[in-house]
């Protein structure tokens, strides 16, 4: 039996000041907001991504939650940011590779 590492690993978007709903005030408020890129990796090479998530830190009544759904309910023009924080190129390597190695064998059996 060998050794596999799998799993899944976090990778920060990136970070902005936003106006959220806050789950401690219950109000919208300003917020830092750090955007977290979840991926499936396979010995540390990532595969694909599968969700992102918000770190947020109210700036009212200083509240830290981590781990929230980055979506409609959290930030109020969620359409808007949301251009603004997209997976990482590298989270797609792994798929990268696997439709490379596809390619390869259809085109070697092909010609």
């Amino acid at each position: 039996m060998g050794f596999v590492r799998f799993g899944t690993l976090p990778a920060t978007i990136g970070a902005g000041e936003y106006i959220v709903k806050c789950p401690s005030c219950e109000i919208d408020r300003w917020a830092d907001v750090i955007i977290i890129s979840n991926y499936y990796h396979f010995f540390y090479v990532p595969i694909f991504p599968i969700g992102k998530e918000a770190n947020v830190y109210c700036k009212s009544c200083a509240m830290k939650r981590y781990g929230m759904a980055f979506n409609s309910k959290l930030i109020s023009n969620y359409e808007e940011v949301k251009k603004q924080y997209k997976h990482p190129w590298y989270t797609y390597i792994g798929v990268t590779i696997m439709a490379l190695v596809v390619i390869g064998i259809i085109a070697a059996v092909i010609f």
